[in-house]
């Protein structure tokens, strides 16, 4: 039976007025209570800011109050999409406005695209990247949506570029990965609504078990609070939703490692890999291995419990499957790394030992060379790097800094890190090691051990 007019009517000024009743009943998807509470904060506020946890919904919900804002204006509606980088705008959350309305025939056949929905000249969506405002020109609309997703990580200049379209409507959406910029500012304003969403307001946590597949769990927390802390910034931004401290010790944000692996980085075949290794044998530290190839990142492994023969066999394992160079690869050599060192040179791989104890280069400016590596070499490399999406990086923004009386910097120990009820760092350690050898642009393969390899030392 065709619906009769009044119901048409009746169904379109629900939607109108229900973001809730259009998600559940049209969407056909059941809401938790910060979604509910985010699509009607759209409906009745001006501007909205959400700072969440990670894996809470955020650009599902996002994808949600689009498709609400389209069905409510027919016919004339705009909405601006964002983010830091066109990744997150293609692959984020222009994925959840298509997975959110797929098979439910709401809009015409073949008007959804990769980063738009083009349903005429005066009611379309569209996904814009943060690389040239002035693409947020002319946009103007009286039902006119613009959505920051990631919104920490958007330039102002974006956002003084969707200000001059005069939006009837703002959402600001993301982790809150700095405390400074319009979304951190957004939270010390009167005329926004703001919007909290801790891990311990998720389904998942609240019901201590998957009610929502993908939002954060149990497990993700506690992993959290392991490798980082539960007064770190990483577990601040990751778990509670606040906005990191960023004292004045602390070398590299949060935001750097989480810009870092959102970037992507272009590398060039004659930029030779760096392999940088961080021994440990047993207890709660890791052996961990990373190779990187100037400003990417290009592979990470780490092991627990091995002996320095099967970190032997490791290190060759990896370095022939990524063609690394034996003097491109750095190995902390104290502790158990000295063993590793001479295992390798005995068989012919002419690998660098490292004591980062040891003095910088630069003595005025850094204690020691561990010093020298992370905050002379990592601190600005990580402003263009490409970082694996591995939670490990944020090892990173753990490491606190001081000066001594001679103005030299030095990094808090790994042993002081433990009394603050951290890890060892050791993915980080790992990194820093790929920048204790010379840069060289070279295109060359590397050579295979000149003694053979005893396959019996295991991996």
């Amino acid at each position: 039976m065709q619906p009769t007019k009044q119901q048409i009517i009746s169904v379109h000024n629900k939607i109108l007025n229900d973001p809730i009743y259009f998600c559940e009943e049209v969407l056909g998807v059941p809401l938790w209570e910060k979604e509910r509470e985010i699509l009607l904060s759209v409906r009745d506020h001006k501007e909205t800011a959400v700072r969440s946890c990670h894996a809470s919904g955020k650009s599902f919900t996002a994808a949600r109050v689009i498709h609400w804002w389209l069905s409510r204006y027919v016919g004339n509606a705009v909405v601006i999409t964002t983010a830091p980088t066109f990744r997150q705008v293609k692959e984020i959350l222009w994925r959840e406005i298509k997975n959110a309305v797929s098979g439910k025939h709401i809009y015409p056949k073949d008007t959804i695209l990769d980063t738009q929905i083009n349903l005429g000249p005066k009611y379309f969506a569209l996904g814009l990247s943060t690389d040239k405002p002035d693409q947020f020109q002319g946009f103007h609309s009286p039902h006119l949506l613009m959505v920051f997703d990631e919104a920490s990580g958007i330039p102002p200049e974006i956002y003084e570029a969707a200000d001059g379209l005069a939006p009837e409507r703002i959402l600001m959406i993301g982790n809150p990965l700095e405390n400074t910029g319009r979304f951190a500012d957004s939270f010390k304003l009167p005329n926004v609504n703001k919007i909290h969403i801790s891990a311990f307001d998720t389904p998942n946590i609240k019901e201590n078990k998957i009610v929502i597949p993908g939002l954060i769990t149990t497990d993700d927390i506690n992993r959290m609070a392991v490798y980082y802390g539960t007064e770190s910034d990483v577990y601040k931004v990751r778990v509670l939703g606040e906005f990191p401290s960023l004292g004045v010790n602390t070398l590299i944000g949060v935001d750097e490692v989480a810009n870092a692996i959102e970037r992507s980085a272009k590398v060039l075949e004659h930029w030779e890999k760096k392999m940088g290794v961080d021994p440990a044998r047993f207890g709660d530290d890791r052996t961990a291995i990373v190779v990187r190839q100037m400003e990417k990142v290009i592979r990470k492994e780490t092991r627990y419990g091995l002996n320095t023969m099967q970190i032997v066999g490791l290190v060759l394992q990896i370095a022939k499957e990524e063609k690394v160079l034996a003097p491109n690869i750095s190995i902390d050599a104290i502790g158990i790394g000295a063993g590793v060192v001479d295992r390798l040179q005995e068989q012919s791989w002419d690998v660098k030992g490292v004591n980062v104890s040891e003095k910088a280069d630069d003595e005025e400016h850094y204690l020691n060379l561990r010093a020298e590596l992370f905050a002379g070499k990592i601190k600005e490399w990580i402003k263009t790097a490409d970082l694996p999406k591995d939670d490990d990086f944020y090892e990173l923004a753990n490491i606190k800094y001081k000066f001594n009386s001679k103005g030299q910097m030095q990094l808090e120990s790994k042993e002081d890190m433990k009394k603050r009820g951290l890890n060892s760092p050791d993915v980080a350690d790992a990194l820093a090691m790929t920048f204790a050898s010379p840069i060289r642009f070279v295109n060359m393969v590397a050579t295979e051990a000149l003694l053979p390899y005893d396959a019996s030392i295991g991996f």
